[in-house]
């Protein structure tokens, strides 16, 4: 009896360590009366930073089929090229081509040059073993902040427009607010040359002027006060109303976080210059890159602070009377370049699936990742063009997630560390229709969750549950969807992203530190039809 009583006190906790805790089972509301708020349809939309063409030659990178490939997946969408160095190119159109780009353009035998998927092996080859020298010396210009201008051509321009218009993105070009007159008023005989290439050649395009101008003291020494940007931005759109881009979109003022001076400088450029701009841009990170720690990518309070900084924006905007949409003109979770061996891993994608969440459900309109490829460590695609899994994140959100958003809530205390949001269903998928909701959770618990609907528990749930793949966990730097590593197919071809079909009255688990969207079909929800 005695070695039976053993055996039991030793069993049963194992047992109940098993079996679904009380606990562990989180209850869930769903608010589906009315829309919380609609985002576009390019709500989720990524950077080229403009340090890229610091040398041109790397510009030619865009010319790769994969590249291309990666970018489509995430159409539609905004593509931004801008970024500290957008203050400091300047656009040469006497300048002669590099070796890179003819040798792209002259590679270009079909008239279609969207269709023309020639691309010289040789160059590319190089160019990418050259590619990591290039990033540290990027790197170190931005960790110095000693910054030099820099020339493009219109082979440039044409490299990049085409990258965007063969993608499916919209192009939206930030241009240097740094070129000054001796009373430091905007001086915009570079942007005119621009203006007239582009137009000449029907470029679609929409612009900003200036990237985080309450920084360019530092940057650049020379300080500009909010009244005098939006007197900027009056110019620049007297500019564009003079010439075929009088119907372009004007985008601004691109400040960095919204705190202490900066917030001053937003005031006082939407007072003077709100009239002018479509939407209203800011940036937002999390963190300090160098740094960081994967305790903080985890870390509720963290992910917590963006909330207020959306509120303090919003704020200011509505007390200017600048009745414009507000967007998210750069973000990603640590700025410097990102984290190393945290930004462009599986841990980063907690941060980047919460803002998405959270500025959706708060009435940002656009968010803008930084970036689809480039130097640091915050990139969607690395050097050698493989996606990395924010880019798998990405997609899965652009594939599931629809523009109308409502609103989802745990229940009790696990709210903070079991994070859920709620949109109607991306219809463009071809395996959903019109009443059907994506709901999207991250488990930042270390045991494993489940979640109970309030109701339509006796519909089908589509789960697709992303996890790393591979033994370093958190760091990883690939994904499984479902339990299969996620790979494209070959350059030209992404994976087809198969979803896992749930008993009816099934709870909705998640593993600990994972995150997974799930789809409830037949929902018939009024507001999503």
């Amino acid at each position: 009896m005695l070695l039976l009583l053993g055996a039991l006190a030793t069993w049963l906790p194992r047992a109940l360590a098993g079996a679904p805790q009380a606990e562990d089972t989180a209850q869930l509301d769903l608010f589906t009366s009315r829309p919380q708020s609609r985002v576009s349809p390019a709500f989720l939309s990524f950077t080229l930073d403009a340090n890229l063409a610091t040398d041109p030659r790397f510009l030619t990178f865009l010319g790769s089929p994969k590249l291309r490939t990666l970018a489509r997946g995430l159409s539609p969408a905004y593509l931004r090229f801008g970024g500290t160095k957008s203050d400091f190119l300047i656009f040469d159109p006497q300048k002669e081509p590099t070796f890179e780009e003819r040798s792209y353009w002259q590679s270009q035998t079909n008239q279609d040059v969207c269709k023309s998927w020639s691309f010289p092996f040789d160059v590319e080859e190089r160019l990418q073993m050259e590619w990591p020298f290039q990033e540290q010396l990027l790197l170190r210009e931005q960790y110095q902040k000693k910054f030099k201008n820099s020339t493009y051509s219109r082979s440039s321009v044409d490299m990049l427009y085409t990258f965007a218009n063969c993608s499916g993105l919209h192009l939206i070009f930030g241009l240097n607010a740094l070129l000054r007159t001796a009373n430091l008023q905007w001086n915009s005989s570079n942007a005119q040359l621009l203006l007239d290439y582009c137009s000449s050649k029907g470029y679609n395009i929409s612009w900003e002027l200036g990237n985080e101008p309450n920084s360019f003291r530092k940057k650049a020494g020379i300080f500009i006060d909010g009244l005098q940007l939006g007197k900027d931005f009056i110019q620049l759109h007297k500019l564009l109303g003079n010439s075929p881009f009088k119907n372009a979109r004007l985008y601004g003022p691109d400040v960095g976080q919204p705190r202490g001076r900066t917030v001053k400088m937003l005031r006082n450029f939407l007072e003077v210059g709100g009239g002018v701009i479509d939407s209203v841009t800011w940036h937002h990170y999390y963190l300090n890159g160098r740094i960081a720690t994967k305790e903080d990518f985890l870390n509720p309070d963290v992910l917590d602070t963006f909330i207020s900084s959306v509120q303090t924006t919003f704020q200011v905007v509505k007390e200017t009377g600048t009745h414009k949409k507000v967007w998210l003109g750069e973000t990603s979770s640590a700025y410097g370049g990102g984290a190393p061996l945290l930004s462009n891993t599986f841990a980063a994608g907690f941060m980047w699936l919460d803002k998405l969440g959270l500025s959706a459900r708060m009435g940002i309109e656009v968010v803008m990742r930084q970036v689809l490829f480039g130097a640091g460590n915050y990139h969607l695609v690395d050097g050698n063009f493989e996606p990395l899994p924010d880019y798998w994140l990405s997609l899965l959100f652009k594939k599931l997630v629809g523009t109308t958003v409502l609103l989802a809530k745990v229940k009790g205390p696990d709210r903070r560390k079991l994070r859920v949001y709620l949109h109607c269903t991306n219809t463009d998928h071809p395996r959903y229709k019109e009443g059907d909701l994506t709901l999207y959770v991250l488990n930042l618990h270390n045991v494993t969750k489940r979640l109970q609907l309030p109701y339509l528990f006796d519909k089908q749930v589509d789960k697709y549950l992303i996890k790393p793949s591979g033994p370093d966990g958190l760091l990883s730097k690939s994904v499984q969807l479902n339990g299969q590593t996620l790979k494209m197919v070959d350059n030209l071809t992404l994976p087809v992203l198969t979803e896992k079909p749930l008993r009816p009255g099934s709870t909705l688990g998640l593993p600990p530190f994972s995150y997974s969207f799930f789809v409830i079909r037949n929902a018939k929800v009024a507001a999503c039809i």
